[in-house]
């Protein structure tokens, strides 16, 4: 049985991965049905464009201005801009100016891309890209 929780945006929680993820809300705690972790993007963040094949995302920008691809658009999304991203749409999300931006970012379901991200951090700072793209393409994310 899945129990509620509440969980303060503003908690520490969960350690900081890499000094750019706050997991707020963790896969196992919904059944698999949703991850949810804050990204702090310092000026020049960029998480590249990329294809998920089984999770949907949404990005609710909390603080800061970031750019995101969406499909064939480049778009600007504001403190209090909700953006949804249905999976197999390209998307990639970068710091927008130059002040910090943070993103609550919903993923739907969570169980698949939390394990990447944990294998991720398996294979540290010094993955090669070949690496990483193995990984990714196990979990069903290409990057573009």
């Amino acid at each position: 049985m899945r129990e509620p929780k509440i969980t303060s945006v503003n908690d520490q929680g969960d350690a900081l991965l890499g000094g750019a993820r706050k997991i707020i809300l963790r896969s196992k705690e919904t059944a698999g049905d949703i991850y949810l972790v804050e990204g702090i993007m310092p000026e020049g963040s960029v998480v590249p464009v990329h294809i998920h094949q089984h999770e949907d995302e949404i990005f609710h920008v909390l603080e800061g201005e970031v750019q995101l691809v969406l499909g064939e658009e480049v778009r600007v999304g504001k403190a209090g801009d909700i953006i949804y991203l249905p999976r197999g749409i390209k998307h990639g999300i970068q710091t927008h100016g130059q002040q910090t931006a943070r993103v609550l970012n919903y993923v739907i379901p969570g169980k698949n891309f939390e394990d990447f991200f944990e294998e991720m951090n398996l294979l540290g700072p010094n993955a090669s890209k070949s690496q990483k793209a193995e990984l990714a393409t196990k979990y069903g994310i290409r990057f573009l």
